[in-house]
C-alpha cells in the first residue's frame, strides 16, 4: 500500500476519536419505497463518528424486513405503532452522542452535511442548534427547487410565526437536556414548540448550504377536523410560551405581533374549517392592525380577505321572492 494513502488513513482515524459523535435518528413508518435511499444517504457520509438509530413505528409494509438486512451497520428497534414524536422522543433517549438531528425516512440527507453541521458547533460553542439551507425533491428525488432559509433572529421567528430550522437540522445533546424534549401535545408542531424553546436558552446558526431534502408527496385534502387541530395548535403554542415567567422583556414586548401573526399562519392551515379560518382571520386583525398595512402586506390581506369571502355567503342567504 502506498505511504500516502497509509498516511491518509492514520490521519484519519485520528481525527474519528477527537471529533464529537453525532446521533442521526430515522423514524420510519409505512415509508420503506424511500427508506433505503435514506438510509444510504446516512452511511455514506464522510464524517467519521455517527451513531444511526433507525426506529419503526409499527410499520404494516416490509420496513422491518429492510433493517434487518442493515444489522450491524446500525441500530434499529421495530415497536407498536406510537406516533412519531414519541417515537422520536423515544430515539433521543436512547442517543449517545453530542449533535443529534432527525432525518425523516423518506428526505435523504445530502453529502457532507454532517462534517459541515458539526464544524459549525465547533467553531461555534455557545450554539444550540445549526440549520441547513434544503431542497423541495419529487417522489423520484429529483430536485423540484432550493429553500435558501433565512438568517437566525429569535424575535424574528417568534414575532413571524416562522419556523427558521428545517430538514437537516442539527441540536446540541446539551439544549435538550435544558429544555427536555417534543411534546406530544402537539402534533403538527412539535419541532417549532422545540425550537422556540431552546431559543431561550442559546443561539442558532444558520449553515448556508444546500445540505437537506424534503421530499414532496402527492397532495391530499385535508379533513375539517384536521384543519382545526393544526389551528389550535399556533395558538396554543404561544399560549404556553406566553404562560411562562421568565421570558425577557424583548419577547414579552412582541406578544400582539406574535399572536397576530400566529392567527394569520392558523387561518392559512386551517383549510377547509371555514369558519376557525375566518375566526383566525380576525383575531389576528385586532392583535395588530399594523401587520396588515402597506403594500409589502399584500399578500397577507388577500389571504384574509378569502377567508371572509369564503363564510360571506352563509350570511346573505336570500330567500327567492313568491313567484319569482
Amino acid at each position: 500500500m502506498p505511504q500516502t494513502t497509509i498516511d491518509s488513513m492514520i490521519a484519519a482515524k485520528g481525527k474519528s476519536t477527537t471529533q464529537p459523535l453525532v446521533t442521526i435518528i430515522t423514524p420510519a413508518y409505512n415509508r420503506v419505497q424511500y427508506l433505503q435511499e435514506t438510509i444510504e444517504s446516512i452511511l455514506l457520509q464522510d464524517y467519521p463518528k455517527v451513531e444511526y438509530i433507525v426506529l419503526d413505528d409499527g410499520s404494516k409494509d416490509n420496513t422491518v424486513e429492510l433493517l434487518e438486512t442493515y444489522t450491524g451497520k446500525l441500530i434499529w428497534e421495530s415497536h407498536e405503532n406510537m406516533g412519531e414524536i414519541r417515537t422520536v422522543n423515544k430515539a433521543y433517549g436512547m442517543a449517545k452522542g453530542e449533535y443529534i438531528a432527525v432525518i425523516n425516512s423518506d428526505d435523504p440527507l445530502l453529502p457532507g452535511a454532517i462534517s459541515a453541521a458539526v464544524d459549525v458547533f465547533l467553531k461555534n460553542p455557545d450554539v444550540q442548534v445549526v440549520y441547513p439551507d434544503w431542497s423541495y425533491i419529487d417522489s423520484e428525488g429529483k430536485t423540484i427547487m432550493d429553500m435558501q432559509t433565512p438568517e437566525y433572529d429569535y424575535l424574528e421567528m417568534l414575532a413571524t410565526h416562522r419556523c427558521m430550522p428545517g430538514p437537516g437540522t442539527f441540536v446540541s445533546k446539551r439544549a435538550l437536556d435544558l429544555v427536555g424534549l417534543r411534546d406530544p401535545h402537539f402534533k403538527y408542531i412539535s419541532d417549532f414548540d422545540l425550537w422556540l424553546r431552546i431559543g431561550l436558552r442559546g443561539p442558532f446558526k444558520r449553515l448556508p448550504q444546500v445540505l437537506a431534502t424534503y421530499r414532496v408527496h402527492p397532495t391530499s385534502l385535508s379533513s375539517t377536523e384536521q384543519g382545526r387541530k393544526m389551528a389550535s395548535e399556533d395558538i396554543e403554542m404561544l399560549d404556553r410560551l406566553y404562560s411562562r415567567n421568565d421570558l425577557p422583556m424583548p419577547v414579552r414586548a412582541i406578544k400582539k405581533k406574535a399572536y397576530s401573526w400566529g392567527h394569520y399562519h392558523a387561518c392559512q392551515v386551517a383549510g377547509s374549517a371555514k369558519y376557525t379560518a375566518a375566526l383566525h382571520a380576525l383575531m389576528a386583525i385586532l392583535y395588530c392592525p399594523s401587520a396588515f398595512r402597506g403594500p409589502e402586506f399584500l399578500y397577507k390581506r388577500q389571504i384574509v380577505k378569502r377567508a371572509f369571502n369564503n363564510i360571506l355567503p352563509s350570511f346573505l342567504k336570500i330567500s327567492p321572492a313568491k313567484g319569482s
